[in-house]
């Protein structure tokens, strides 16, 4: 069976729309049962921005230091 190591995906998110990604996938060393998936964007790209929204959704909040009393 000849499987594909590379070409595009897309898919339709919800809230933020089309996603379009390249990827390439390989086979571990020494392990025919398990495949490493490499998905890229280019960059600057309408994905790049819904990949960064989506990010900033989920990202937690940065937590602030205790003030000292003046």
């Amino acid at each position: 069976m000849m499987r594909r190591t590379h070409g595009a995906k897309h898919y339709h998110h919800p809230l933020v729309g089309d996603l379009h990604f390249s990827y390439e996938s390989f086979q571990v060393p020494g392990d025919t049962e398990q495949t490493l998936c490499v998905y890229n964007v280019e960059p600057d790209s309408a994905t790049t921005e819904a990949l960064r929204l989506l990010t900033s959704w989920t990202a937690p909040q940065p937590t602030r230091a205790p003030q000292s009393p003046s």
